[in-house]
């Protein structure tokens, strides 16, 4: 009544029979328990023209643009604030969400709010056993996010990448593996990080699931970075390396197959990855930064 259909205080107060002061503790009590929600658009108008631009360009469905920022970590933070929304307002039909992991999707994770209203399950895209860093914590990122959507968790119980082929192959073929893979083609959408081979940037370096002689030779093979640890080359083609064969998680074709994909991605040195995953049509929301978006569009 007060913050849909403008009603004040008094006139509220009258209409449910209870005093003025009532109503107004019961309003910050709302504000207070999460029910209502108070924030600040905080993307530009240049922010909006650029993903207008963007749109236009790659056929996407939408682009959401962060203002710039000089420090790479805010930067990431004002993306994940941003996918945190998103989330929290578009995804009302979805019963499953896949999450992949990564710094800016750690961003994302710590900013969605309690929605007491909404359920939705997560389901891990990927493993992420053996972390060394907390952005590779795919396990509670996945627990974090599905409490605060009062959702179940299915986490894999595996690690993202282990010593050979006849090993993946094995693990995958383990029935509670299986499972969970057949259980990521029921979700509605997914939220992604778009990861880089520059060894300063990439989660699978700083993990130690690569090294540096790994990204390296990937760089050598015309990758630019990775969906879910699926290499791509500058126009969009996955580059068929050794590295595929050891990893535990979905594959590119898994996620074009997703009715909605959102993908995460911040700084001008994601300018490639960002334009491989629009070239290739594996993305259909992208929340990005000003600079990563200007960069994209000059490319």
């Amino acid at each position: 009544m007060y913050y849909i259909e403008g009603l004040s205080q008094e006139q509220i107060a009258k209409e449910v029979h209870v005093s003025r002061p009532t109503v107004s503790r019961m309003l910050k009590q709302s504000v207070f328990e999460g029910i209502v929600q108070i924030r600040i658009d905080d993307v530009s108008s240049y922010g909006l023209e650029l993903g207008k631009k963007l749109r236009q360009k790659f056929g996407v469905r939408q682009v959401i643009v962060t203002p710039l920022s000089d420090n790479l970590e805010e930067s990431k933070n004002n993306v994940g604030a941003a996918a945190a929304r998103y989330l929290e307002s578009s995804t009302q039909n979805c019963s499953l969400l896949g999450i992949a992991w990564g710094t800016t999707i750690g961003q994302v994770v710590k900013n969605v709010q309690h929605s007491p209203q909404r359920k939705m399950d997560i389901i891990q895209l990927l493993g992420g056993v053996g972390n060394r860093t907390k952005d590779t914590d795919a396990n509670m990122m996945a627990l974090t996010l599905s409490k605060a959507f009062n959702g179940d968790s299915y986490l894999l119980q595996a690690p993202f990448m282990v010593q050979s082929k006849v090993l993946r192959d094995l693990l995958l073929d383990e029935p509670h593996i299986r499972t969970h893979f057949e259980k990521i083609h029921e979700a509605g959408a997914v939220v992604i990080g778009l990861g880089s081979t520059d060894p300063e940037l990439s989660a699978q370096f700083r993990s130690g699931h690569i090294t540096y002689e790994d990204a390296k030779k990937l760089r050598a093979e015309g990758a630019v970075g990775d969906i879910c640890g699926r290499y791509l080359d500058i126009n969009g083609n996955q580059c068929h390396t050794a590295l595929n064969d050891r990893m535990i998680a979905v594959t590119l074709q898994d996620i074009k197959n997703i009715p909605t994909v959102i993908a995460v991605a911040s700084g001008e040195k994601k300018t490639d990855i960002i334009t491989a995953a629009l070239r290739g049509k594996y993305i259909d929301v992208l929340i990005t930064d000003e600079s990563a978006a200007v960069s994209v569009l000059e490319m």
